[in-house]
């Protein structure tokens, strides 16, 4: 099976900011949601580019067995919706209001088989990432490029999800800080499709491909990187020890161009 250069999977479709991206970049979309009022609403939004044919709407969400599985849903914080009891706990222990669904539930190597292999995968769904990124050693052809949300509570999480990416064959990677997404801008003339005078937010991946920010380094720089970022980020989150002044960290970190208090994902090419 072939990567279509002309395709790129949006597994986390949320309120399909990153999909109307891509199209308007000129590629078709795979586009995957849990959460069945967004799917929905995502299928009236785009339904002519459905009609052309220029977008697939999957909607399950990405689990280890097939069937039908409860999905925590977070009022006003959909893009936290769920299937990861153990993630949904935490938002949980925060105070957040939720309720759970049932919704239907397949492997991300089904939907790879039926919809082939594309140009690139962007991967944000809340505690599954790194299902979908397991589900590519099944195939000999791999994304161009690849994108997941990375955790930096957890060193293993993220090690892990590198050591997948190297294990696939891809030796070239970069951390994004996606709270600094309102920064990003398109190259004209572009290097991935058409130009698009996009304006990213926090809800949005932001760039990728060759117009993602950052150089990209190697798995050892990565690796260095990983830990500086996790030591620097985790101690200002929620659980960390320098929660309280997290306000005061932003207030420094405008002024002085550090990075602020965010969540990365971690890309990775050839």
């Amino acid at each position: 099976m072939s990567a279509d250069t002309q395709t790129i999977y949006d597994v986390g479709m949320h309120t399909g900011k990153d999909t109307q991206y891509y199209l308007d970049k000129g590629f078709r979309v795979v586009a995957v949601e849990a959460h069945p009022e967004l799917v929905e609403q995502n299928r009236l939004k785009f339904q002519s580019s459905i009609e052309a044919n220029l977008l697939h709407i999957v909607p399950c969400a990405v689990a280890k067995t097939e069937g039908t599985i409860p999905f925590y849903v977070f009022p006003g914080k959909e893009d936290w919706g769920t299937l990861d009891a153990e993630y949904a706990q935490r938002n949980i222990a925060r105070g957040r209001e939720y309720y759970t669904v049932d919704v239907r539930a397949v492997s991300f190597a089904s939907i790879l088989a039926r919809h082939g292999i594309p140009y690139y995968l962007k991967i944000d769904i809340e505690g599954a990432d790194i299902l979908c990124v397991e589900a590519l050693h099944r195939f000999s052809d791999r994304p161009k490029y690849l994108s997941m949300e990375t955790h930096i509570s957890s060193f293993e999480a993220s090690f892990e999800a590198l050591a997948h990416m190297f294990a696939l064959g891809y030796r070239r990677f970069k951390l994004v800080n996606q709270a600094m997404n309102h920064l990003r801008f398109c190259p004209n003339p572009p290097l991935e499709g058409r130009y698009v005078n996009a304006h990213f937010d926090q809800e949005m991946s932001g760039p990728f491909g060759e117009e993602s920010p950052g150089a990209w380094h190697d798995v050892e720089y990565t690796v260095k990187d990983m830990e500086r970022v996790i030591r620097q980020q985790r101690r200002f989150q929620p659980e960390g020890s320098l929660y309280r002044y997290s306000p005061l960290y932003e207030r420094m970190a405008r002024r002085l161009g550090l990075e602020p208090i965010g969540w990365y994902d971690l890309h990775a090419t050839f």
